[in-house]
């Protein structure tokens, strides 16, 4: 067996078949070539060599599938660009062998995935939830000046941070921000954290200070109207019950929790 970074485009559809059923856009997004890396480990079948396992990383996020390998949870250590990582191991095998490789360093944590298909958002109540902005504050879209701005702030460099650069963002993703007027400053935000074929995956946050004020809403119902007049779909995965309730005022649906482990470089 050998294990390789997959770059190219035949290898890619052999290790698609081991995440055939998954609906993680991020895993649409690598295995579309468009975000992330992968790595596979092959074996030899006949005169073609065959994908037994595989590792998808997009973002903070860690997807492994098929047989447990430890030289992909040894690739998962060079994965942590921010001292942390979200695996998603979707098998018992997985998350007992990732454990076992990051003892001290993982946390078991649950997110909720929403539903991708057939939601019925309710474009009237998203324009009022869009204009119900505090008295002090305005939305504005993130232009070039704004993308700049926003990769240099910790709260807010999720939103554009997987985009090489502004006109990969503009082109297939996008977001809007509330500004505070009398600053100046973007407080809180909706905005592509990644893209695949026909979508984008949404990021949410606001600055601590000015939070439960609506920001977050306005933000993300604006975004999800500009999705859906783009012909794009505006994926949504709850981090926290928090995220799950806000995502479900916006119209989505819950299908299921899932668990996944919070993986560290140094001990906890």
């Amino acid at each position: 067996m050998r294990t390789e970074e997959v770059t190219e485009t035949g290898l890619m559809q052999r290790i698609a078949l081991l995440y055939k059923g998954r609906e993680d856009t991020l895993i649409a997004s690598c295995l579309q070539g468009i975000m992330g890396s992968a790595w596979a480990v092959f074996e030899e079948d006949g005169q073609e060599s065959k994908a037994v396992s595989a590792l998808i990383s997009v973002g903070d996020f860690l997807f492994p599938a098929g047989r447990p390998q430890k030289e992909l949870t040894e690739r998962m250590k060079g994965c942590m660009k921010s001292g942390f990582a979200l695996a998603v191991p979707k098998t018992a095998g997985w998350g007992e062998l990732i454990e076992e490789q990051f003892p001290g360093r993982f946390l078991r944590q649950t997110r909720y995935a929403m539903g991708k298909k057939g939601d019925g958002f309710d474009t009237g109540r998203l324009k009022r939830f869009a204009g119900q902005l505090p008295a002090g504050f305005s939305l504005r879209p993130v232009n070039r000046e704004w993308f700049e701005r926003l990769k240099g702030e910790e709260w807010s460099k999720d939103f554009v941070s997987q985009f090489s650069d502004y006109g990969q963002y503009s082109r297939f993703g996008g977001g809007f921000l509330a500004v505070e007027e009398k600053t100046g400053e973007a407080v809180s935000g909706a905005s592509s954290y990644t893209v695949y074929r026909g979508g984008l995956e949404i990021e949410v946050d606001t600055k601590e200070s000015c939070r439960r004020l609506g920001l977050a809403r306005a933000c993300s119902a604006r975004l999800i109207l500009d999705c859906l007049k783009r012909g794009l779909y505006p994926s949504w995965d709850a981090a926290n019950e928090v995220s799950l309730h806000l995502a479900e005022t916006l119209g989505y649906r819950c299908l299921r929790p899932y668990p996944i482990l919070y993986l560290t470089k140094e001990e906890r």
